[in-house]
């Protein structure tokens, strides 16, 4: 149940009086730490959750998604990730984390709901969706999960609100259509107190079925009643073997309980079923392999099994390029699986063939900039300056902002204009930076040599 500021302890009162001081002075990454450490000590202050939330947002320059934080935030990732199943509490804490980072970050977004289901605290989830919504009020993909969420948590009335919005975005699209009416039949039966004689979701007959099977799934906490949707899960399905809508849902609870290769044998059945051409299965079955090998690496690692876990890794290795090589044939216009191959090539140091990905995946508005930067860095990895700071000054340009991202290219350019010899031009680029951040990588020590050398050359 959510909780108020006056039901906890005054230790907490005083941090929060603190951060207030803190956004009054405008110290926002202060008081941002400041709430940040109160919701994972109290996650059900939601009040708390929603001003930290849109004074996150508040804070940013740019009110877009930064393409390049998802680079940032790659090991903040891999922690919720790790988090959800074995400890749910703290994974919900590492996903605020990356709000910090960035809280419009589509990627970050779905891993909060993520944790935020597992952590069984989907208001954490609603007062983000609806903090972004604010600032980004045409996102339709957003509001369609908002809405599905509230369907989620019983809120009918909620979620019909949310698909009239969406509705006067996609105007003609019939599923939206059926959501904005089935979800106003269900606020009737809910103000009719109907919801009294059994679950007014089984009144509506043209309920969609894997929706249906998704959002039970996503009701079942324990061991037992995760049993009982799979056995009721797969008498569905062989009961119409050629319903696709039938085999997702069913491998996203055998997962959910473990069952790795059960999920794996549902899930290529139903890409047999979709003759190989549908690349949502092909893209779950993907992540499903990744899932075993993380979790053999996991097991053989916590067996004393250091051979086996690396054996395990490479192999994983392998068949994450394999598998991403044979998407981007398969799908040629798809500029992300570009992006993703040449992430995978150059952490390969297969620098030739990840820049010919790159060159193509920065026609994807989204993945441009840091297409750009992984470019240059593949150019400087090469030994072809040049080049490389042709493709890091493009990058570098494209970001108005002195954030993160724009100062992570402009020092990589400043490297690469030393390579070259060019000194001056390179001090030009590190005192951009200093005049930011003092404390960034090693740039001040870079200024002081500059400078130093400057003074050698004077006295000289």
């Amino acid at each position: 149940m959510p909780k108020t500021l006056a039901q906890t302890s005054p230790r907490i009162k005083e941090t929060y009086k603190r951060a207030q001081e803190a956004m009054q002075k405008n110290n926002g990454p202060y008081a941002i730490e400041l709430l940040g450490s109160i919701l994972a000590m109290e996650p059900e202050l939601d009040e708390l959750r929603k001003e930290l939330r849109t004074f996150q947002i508040d804070s940013l320059k740019s009110k877009k998604a930064n393409p390049f934080s998802s680079i940032k935030g790659l090991g903040k990732t891999m922690a919720v990730k790790g988090s959800m199943k074995k400890d749910p509490a703290k994974a919900l804490v590492e996903a605020e984390e990356l709000m910090k980072i960035d809280p419009l970050n589509p990627a970050f977004l779905d891993l909060y709901y993520d944790a935020a289901k597992a952590a069984g605290n989907l208001n954490a989830a609603t007062i983000t969706y609806e903090a972004v919504l604010k600032v980004d009020r045409k996102n339709a993909d957003l509001l369609e999960k908002l809405g599905k969420v509230y369907l989620e948590m019983n809120q009918p009335h909620e979620a019909r609100g949310i698909f009239e919005r969406l509705g006067e975005l996609r105007p003609n699209d019939q599923k939206v259509i059926k959501w904005i009416k089935d979800t106003a039949a269900m606020d009737s039966m809910t103000q009719g107190g109907w919801e009294e004689k059994g679950d007014f979701r089984s009144k509506l007959k043209n309920e969609d079925e894997a929706s249906e099977l998704e959002q039970a799934g996503r009701s079942q906490q324990n061991d037992n009643d995760m049993d009982r949707l799979i056995a009721k899960q797969r008498e569905r399905l062989e009961a119409e073997p050629d319903n696709l809508n039938l085999y997702r849902p069913l491998a996203d609870s055998m997962l959910k309980a473990g069952q790795y290769s059960e999920a794996l044998e549902i899930l290529e059945r139903a890409d047999d079923k979709a003759n190989h051409a549908d690349p949502m299965i092909q893209r779950a079955i993907s992540d499903t392999m990744v899932r075993i090998y993380d979790h053999n690496i996991k097991v053989l690692t916590e067996e004393g099994d250091a051979e086996g876990a690396e054996e395990q890794r490479k192999e994983k290795e392998a068949f994450m390029l394999e598998d991403i090589a044979a998407k981007v044939k398969r799908y040629p216009n798809d500029l992300g699986f570009k992006f993703d191959y040449g992430q995978l090539l150059y952490a390969r140091g297969d620098l030739d063939q990840a820049i010919s990905q790159f060159q193509q995946a920065q026609r994807n508005p989204q993945r441009r900039i840091e297409a750009l930067y992984l470019m240059g860095s593949c150019f400087k990895a090469k030994g072809q300056y040049d080049i490389a700071s042709t493709q890091l000054q493009k990058a570098a340009e494209e970001l108005p902002t002195m954030d993160d991202t724009k100062m992570a290219i402009i020092y990589e350019l400043g490297e690469v204009l030393e390579a070259q010899g060019e000194l001056d031009q390179a001090m030009v680029n590190y005192k951009s930076i200093y005049a930011v951040d003092i404390g960034y990588k090693n740039v001040a020590a870079k200024i002081e040599a500059g400078y130093a050398r400057k003074k050698n050359q004077t006295d000289a």
